[in-house]
């Protein structure tokens, strides 16, 4: 059924007669915002302070900082081997590897304690120690008349157990399910 365009045209001006009416209540503010609280007074002060200037520190009065472990409780500091200490003997050096080749003769020495060293045939370690010949298994070192070899260690798999392996028996792969 079709409507006739008068009941229309009267459902046109009541939708803009109802959008008219609500544009003039927020002109005339009665949906206004809420009441909100004061706002906060600004708490900054009208000068700012001066800070004042940090005063010049000479290097020297800092030699205590770098001489002294930060965070020992003692803030003493390390023990440093000595000279003669440290190149007593090769105990704390493991022999990992060694490189032969035409021209280059490598020994890769690791410390107990920091980085992997490499030192070249008639070359010389940290603490004083010449590589004086080098093989494919070991390395001569030496101080003064002294001489000590390292050889690369060579690790080998343990020797095989002598207890049979485990087995099942037919009884252990047919139990009846609970």
């Amino acid at each position: 059924m079709m409507r006739s365009p008068i009941t229309v045209e009267r459902a046109l001006m009541a939708v803009a007669l109802v959008l008219l009416v609500l544009i003039a209540l927020v002109l005339n503010g009665t949906w206004q915002s809420p009441d909100w609280l004061p706002a906060a007074p600004n708490h900054r002060p009208a000068v700012a302070a001066k800070t004042p200037a940090l005063s010049r520190v000479e290097l020297p009065s800092l030699a205590n900082a770098w001489q002294t472990p930060l965070f020992s409780v003692d803030r003493r500091p390390d023990l440093q081997p000595s000279a003669t200490q440290a190149a007593s003997s090769l105990s704390g050096l493991t022999l990992t590897g060694v490189l032969l080749d035409g021209t280059v003769q490598l020994a890769l020495i690791k410390p107990a304690t920091g980085p992997a060293l490499k030192v070249r045939l008639n070359g010389q370690l940290p603490n004083g120690w010449n590589l004086r010949a080098i093989s494919p298994t070991s390395a001569t070192f030496g101080l003064g008349e002294r001489n000590e070899i390292l050889t690369v260690r060579r690790l080998r798999l343990p020797a095989p157990s002598t207890p049979p392996p485990l087995s099942l028996s037919r009884e252990d792969l047919h139990e009846p399910a609970p």
